[in-house]
Parts: C-alpha cells; structure tokens; sequence
C-alpha cells in the first residue's frame, strides 16, 4: 500500500466517525448497479454490516491458525490521553495471549479489550525503563477488584553481567515493597490470589536465547543495543513470526535474526530536531536521545529495508498531524515497503496470506470484563487482616439502621444472610 494510504490510515485515530470513508475499499466488493454506477453487496437496514473496518473488540473470534495483535500504547515517556507508552498485546489462534512491555497508561487501553483477566496472565517486559513497564503494578495491583485470579507470569531482563539489583526479581521485590500496605490490608477481604509475581529472569546478553517454549509458541530475546540489561522479543508460532524491539538502535542482532519476519515492530523515533522544538531538549540532549539510545525514522527504514519484513510497524512516537508527515517522508528516504505509523488502538490481523490493519473502537467506560474463574473472598494461607476496633468504634451510629436496611435489600436480592458487623460498644 503506498505512503498516501498509509497516511490516511493513521489519522483514523483522530476521527473515527470517519472511518467507513477513509477505508472504503476494506467493505464488501461493489456490484455493476443500473446506469452504470456501483453498489456494495450485502447491506440492509437492520443487518450487521458484512465487513468492518473498524475493530470493535469482543465481537469477532480469532481463526484457530490467526494471529491478533493489538497496540496498546504507542507513545513516549511524555503522559498524554490518545497515546499510552509502550505496550503490545499478542493474541494466538491457540488462545493464548502475551503482553509484550507495559508502559505507564496502556493498562487504559489493555482493560478497554474487555478482555478476561485471568487470560491476560503472561508479560514479557524488555528493559525496565517507565515507559515499558510503569503499569506493570497497576496491572498486578488491580487484579483483585477485576476479576483476576491467577498470578502474574512476570519475564524481564536478568543477569548479564549487570548487578541483581538492576534484574526483573528486584523490581518486583521493589513493586510488592511499595504496596505493602494495601497488599496487607486487602487479605481477607477481597480475592487476593492474584497479589502474586512469579518471575522469569532471562539473560537479556544472549543471542536468539529461547526464554519461553510452550504449547507451539517459542519466544526468544536478542541484545537490543539501548542501555544494558534491554532486550528485544522475537515471536514465533505456526510457522509465523512476529517481531518487537523495544528500545535499540539499528543492530546486527535484529537485522540478522528478524529477515523475513510478518510483522515487525520497531521503534521509529521523530526526526532529531524534535526534540528542541518540541520536548524542549538541549541539543546535547536531543542529538544523544535520538541517535545514541534509540532508533531514529530514517534509520528505521534502513533496518526495515534490510530484513524485508511482510509488514512494518513504526512506533514511539507522537503520532500527530503535525509530526507524521515528517515521520512519513523520513522513513521513504531509506523503505519504500509495506509500513504501518501506531496509533494506540491499531490492530493487525496476521494469516499466512494476508496482514489487515485496522483502529478499535476503545470502550472508555469498561466495567469488569467477565470472569473466567470464580472469585472468593480469599488470601492466600487463608490470612486475613482485622482493622483495630478503635477506628471500627468510630463510625457513625446515627446511621446504623440505613446500614442494617442496605444490608436486608441485599441479603434479599442474593438469597444471602449477610449481617453488619459493626455495633457500639456496651
């Protein structure tokens, strides 16, 4: 698809409403109407449209030899509402599920899937900056009021070289540290069983290094040239592949081991002198950020250009009317294939025959997704944590029959014999 199309597609993040006419070849192919004009197949008044351009999550099922990827945070260390930082969700035909990073704001957009937590149990994590894994505790935190069960499968960078208290199991050890008083207060109260993070360090300095092998998938991480203890991901299932770099500069790893790849994404950063006019970086600053640490658009191109992925995915970067025809033009100087610009919400359908990308319609006002475990009022070794009596002693008791009401409408509804604990003292 060329530059044009491309172009468009990434704004249909800015206007969704719009969609249907910014896309419309992705509907139902057009019929010889009478007089010459055309018409597409399949619509009525009260039917489902037959296509749809427009990902409406929790409404298509996923083909037993598909691969879904969703993005759900596309953005820079820069807080902003339309863009999360780095995270994509991987779904497989198999029916399992990897978060690949976690970065502060996407576990927004993760819950928008409405997907059941208890299936969202498996993150791959690629460096330990903020902008990759800074809702790594707020999704471990959360699981008890949102209907997760299980713990978190945690797989992060270790050893290598670099000191252990810069490795995944510190971090966590530092997460549970920092919550420690509503992890303890919780127990007993609400289902606690998902306050647990096991944690799979993998040596992030070895080359093609198989860290996760099971039920047909294998993950394996390659050096990312960024700052020591980072890592890029390579995904392989069904004889597919999918590629994901975190942060790196162009490297002999990632062109070696990702030839060929179907979808592959990487970081494209804006074009160096964004940097002083937009974040406001000395040039000292923005001239390291951009070309020492990561990758930059035209070099993003190069790379894309070397190892001849079915599709490329540039991403961290803010994605805006302004900036993206300067990303669109650097990346042209060096790739002129197949490229998608991420917007959080873009999503790809992945076959051996055909790659379809698409934006979600985001629900922005989620509930719980559904449950596919029971919940219990449970901790773990059946502890439970008791609030002393003397701040119990200081409700209100003016209010203890309105209480003592709520309490038998409940019981009443639920077929359940639930009394208020609370009394005064004699």
């Amino acid at each position: 698809m060329n530059c044009h199309h491309r172009f468009i597609e990434s704004f249909r993040s800015f206007a969704l409403a719009f969609a249907a006419l910014l896309s419309a070849t992705l509907f139902a192919s057009p019929i010889q109407a009478a007089g010459g004009g055309t018409v597409d197949e399949g619509y009525t008044p009260t039917d489902p449209y037959p296509s749809q351009e427009v990902y409406y999550p929790g409404t298509e099922a996923l083909g037993e030899d598909e691969i879904r990827v969703i993005a759900c945070g596309t953005g820079m260390p820069m807080p902003r509402t339309k863009q999360a930082a780095a995270c994509f969700l991987i779904e497989l035909g198999n029916g399992d599920k990897f978060i690949f990073d976690l970065g502060t704001g996407a576990f927004t957009t993760l819950y928008a899937m409405g997907i059941p937590l208890d299936y969202l149990t498996k993150v791959f994590i690629t460096h330990q900056h903020a902008d990759h894994m800074g809702d790594l505790p707020t999704m471990w935190i959360y699981g008890m009021q949102n209907g997760r069960t299980l713990p978190l499968e945690i797989w992060g960078p270790g050893g290598g070289g670099m000191p252990a208290e810069w490795g995944m199991k510190s971090a966590t050890d530092g997460i549970l540290k920092f919550y420690n008083w509503m992890y303890e207060t919780s127990k007993g109260g609400l289902d606690t069983r998902s306050l647990v993070m096991n944690v799979h360090e993998y040596d992030w300095s070895k080359v093609n290094n198989v860290i996760y092998d099971e039920n047909g998938v294998v993950i394996r991480s390659i050096p990312a040239v960024h700052l020591e203890g980072s890592a890029s991901f390579i995904l392989e299932w069904n004889g597919m592949k999918i590629a994901y770099s975190g942060d790196t500069l162009a490297n002999r790893w990632w062109t070696e081991h990702t030839k060929g790849v179907d979808l592959s994404i990487h970081e494209a950063f804006l074009p160096n002198r964004n940097f002083v006019t937009k974040y406001r970086f000395q040039p000292a600053e923005a001239i390291y950020v951009s070309t020492l640490v990561h990758t930059t658009a035209p070099v993003f191109g190069k790379v894309m250009a070397l190892t001849q992925p079915r599709r490329a995915v540039a991403y961290h970067f803010q994605n805006d009317p302004d900036t993206l025809p300067d990303m669109v033009t650097a990346v042209r100087q060096t790739y002129d294939g197949p490229v998608d610009f991420a917007v959080d919400g873009m999503v790809w359908n992945i076959t051996k025959d055909e790659i379809r990308s698409r934006v979600s319609m985001l629900n922005s006002q989620p509930f719980p997704p559904p449950l596919v475990n029971a919940r219990q009022q449970a901790a773990p070794g059946g502890e439970r944590y008791e609030t002393p009596e003397w701040i119990l002693q200081g409700y209100e008791w003016d209010t203890l029959d309105l209480m003592d009401d709520i309490h038998r409408e409940f019981n009443e509804e639920f077929g359940t014999q639930f009394e208020f604990p609370l009394r005064p003292k004699e």
